[in-house]
């Protein structure tokens, strides 16, 4: 089950032999491909964020600055598709000019085809916040990416309106989450629709749940090797995750439900969930001119967005860090190389930042950035933005686990999976020992 380190560095390795015979063969849309006879100079960007909606306001007003200089904006469908596409890309030899790159087990990899910030961000990458840049820093001690966007689990995005409608209040502790999912299951809706399908969700739950037992450092012990996954905290974790299952908070076949589209758009937009357990870039959808409720079930409700009581024995806060970072290609040079670290400094220092952080997809990780609301949105949505951002800034465990085994997310998910389909919790945390 277990994605070694060793046997993924050979895929990439046998990616790079692939991706120098290719450019040999001038397949590669890295060097100087991009440059025009009067110097214009076009950029591919991949990535599974900003949606088509974001970019094209952040790419508009980029290239009205820049109009020598295209971006040409290539987005997945979500993280999962992103990075098989990513991996394919790699294997052709077609690195991409700029790609986004998610912190975590799997960061070395990807940072293995882009460049040194040193080579671009020097004079302005102080700008961001400088507890964030550990995380984008190579096992080598190289700053092989710029952070864009913060963000933490575990909230859960909620329908006001039915809420209402049902009489309940939003549970405060484990006891009270019981009742409402009682009570919402009695009146015939799902209480709270998980996307456990989805193993970087349930590796973000279940992170945020641990910390709620011993003294929270168990599964960051456990995943540098230096814990047990099967010890005390992370066994009775993964008991209490088993029992949201079985209690029936979570619906019945929650592990083969992807959180995007699934839990979101056949539960809760579709009005038949209270609410989503997700992440803080979900705050959005509360949001009036948001793009996910329109012409949906819920387009007319008032949604929300708090934070996932206490489930464990302490005080649940949020678990945070860099959310979305992005990587320049290795093989940028010349006048390509001048134009994306123009790109890089507008999405982390400069305004481009402000107009991603304005739809809340995540939090700024630039210096003295916040988000610019109108006054006139819903209150509702105003009181989730402030709870959010206030969580965020009490967090103290991070979201993402750092590991030698780079096929930790994935191999962590399926063992929660198994958790919640009835498998002992010791016995199956224990199969993730190295």
């Amino acid at each position: 089950m277990r994605t070694t380190r060793t046997s993924r560095r050979f895929l990439l390795a046998g990616a790079a032999t692939a991706s120098a015979a290719l450019l040999l063969a001038g397949c590669g849309s890295g060097g100087d491909d991009g440059v025009a006879d009067d110097g214009s100079v076009t950029l591919v960007y991949r990535s599974w964020i900003p949606t088509v909606d974001q970019a094209a306001d952040i790419i508009d007003a980029f290239e009205a600055e820049n109009p020598d200089i295209t971006i040409q904006y290539e987005g997945a469908e979500g993280a999962g598709d992103y990075l098989g596409e990513l991996d394919n890309l790699i294997l052709a030899g077609e690195v991409p000019d700029i790609y986004g790159i998610q912190v975590g087990s799997a960061f070395d990899d990807y940072a293995d085809y882009a460049l040194d910030t040193e080579e671009y961000a020097s004079e302005w990458i102080d700008g961001i916040k400088p507890e964030l840049l550990d995380s984008v820093t190579t096992s080598d001690g190289v700053v092989a990416a710029v952070p864009i966007l913060t963000a933490g689990s575990e909230f859960y995005l909620y329908n006001q309106t039915l809420f209402d409608e049902l009489g309940l209040e939003l549970p405060t502790d484990y006891e009270s989450l019981l009742a409402v999912s009682e009570a919402a299951r009695a009146a015939g809706y799902t209480p709270f629709a998980m996307g456990a399908a989805d193993a970087w969700h349930a590796d973000d739950f279940f992170v945020w749940l641990s910390t709620q037992f011993g003294d929270g450092e168990a599964i960051y012990e456990a995943a540098s090797g230096e814990g047990s996954w099967d010890a005390e905290p992370l066994v009775a974790a993964a008991e209490r995750w088993a029992e949201l299952f079985n209690n029936g908070v979570f619906q019945e076949g929650a592990t083969s439900t992807t959180i995007y589209p699934s839990a979101r758009d056949d539960y809760l937009l579709a009005r038949k969930a209270l609410a989503m357990p997700t992440g803080s870039w979900h705050v959005s959808a509360t949001l009036s001119g948001n793009a996910e409720t329109p012409g949906s079930a819920v387009a007319d409700d008032v949604l929300g967005m708090a934070p996932m009581p206490t489930l464990g024995d302490n005080e649940a806060k949020a678990v945070s860090g860099v959310d979305y970072s992005i990587a320049l290609s290795a093989e940028l040079e010349g006048p390509k190389l001048e134009a994306a670290q123009k790109f890089a400094e507008f999405l982390a220092v400069g305004e481009g930042q402000q107009i991603w952080v304005n739809t809340m997809q995540g939090f700024p990780a630039a210096e003295g950035v916040s988000a610019e609301l109108s006054a006139d949105e819903n209150p509702v949505a105003l009181e989730s933005v402030q709870i959010v951002t206030d969580a965020l800034a009490d967090a103290e465990f991070p979201r993402k686990l750092t590991s030698e085994n780079d096929g930790l997310e994935n191999d962590l998910g399926v063992v929660l999976q198994n958790i919640a389909n009835g498998a002992d919790p010791a016995t199956e945390l224990a199969t993730l020992n190295m």
